[in-house]
Order: C-alpha cells, then structure tokens, then sequence
C-alpha cells in the first residue's frame, strides 16, 4: 500500500469553508493548492463529492482534475489524529464516504500521495442524475 504524505480536501474542509475551523484544530503543518484526478459533484445537501478517475492525459488545471488544498502535517502521527478527528465529520463509518490514498499533483508541479475523502464510482449514475456536475473542478464558488 501507497504511504500517504498528507490530506487533500476539496470541500466544506477548504479555507473559507463550513468546516475550515475543524481542519485547523488538527494542527496541520501547512497547506498549498492541488489537484487530484476525478469528476467533481455539487449535493443539495451543500456539499461535494469527487468520485475517482484515472489520470487524465493533460496536466492540471483542465478536465479531469479537481482542485483543492494539499494539508501537510509534521509526521505520520499527527496525520494519523487528524484523520482520526475528521472521519466522523466525513460520515466514514456510515459509508457517506470512503478515505483513500491517491496521487496529488501540487501546484508547483510536485506529485505526492494523499488521503482523499470520496465517494465509490459505483454511486456515479445516481449523481449523474440527482447533483450538479462541477465540470472545472473548483467547488471555491460554494464555499
């Protein structure tokens, strides 16, 4: 299994967020703009979800990536309590989302691995249907 380096969050979790507050509160080291692979949805219960895709062919910003903040945190301990603290707000145990690792692509260009909250591809055709599509991938205008 891919070791994660940190936490993105594309979301509630984001600065200007509903949830900015609670992501602070696991002290994270820093965070910088990022990208991951997936399509990028809007619920009306006022909040996304980003369902995984494979890397798209171009690098970001453009179809097929997502944006959102890179958290980095002072070791795998402390990443470890945060997680810990946000899975609940994520709904983890009552399978509103899934926590994976996945590639990031950070704005300079730089690529690591994160922990993503997202939602399984298996629910895309009931989103497709029932939320909005964000097709540049910035839930920004929502915060």
């Amino acid at each position: 299994m891919v070791e994660a380096d940190g936490l993105f969050v594309y979301g509630t979790l984001r600065e200007g967020g509903s949830n900015h507050a609670w992501l602070q509160r696991t002290h994270p080291e820093g965070l910088t703009g990022a990208w991951v692979a997936g399509r990028l949805f809007h619920l009306s219960a006022g909040y996304p979800a980003l369902v995984p895709v494979t890397d798209p062919d171009v690098p970001p910003p453009g179809p097929g990536w997502v944006r959102g903040d890179f958290v980095g945190y002072e070791d795998g301990a402390d990443l470890d309590f945060a997680l810990a603290d946000l899975d609940p707000l994520e709904g983890v145990e009552e399978g509103l989302f899934t926590r994976e690792v996945r590639p990031v692509v950070l704005e300079g260009g730089l690529r690591y691995h994160a922990w993503v909250y997202l939602f399984h591809v298996e629910r895309l055709p009931r989103l497709e249907r029932e939320a909005l599509e964000i097709l540049d991938g910035d839930w920004a205008p929502y915060l």
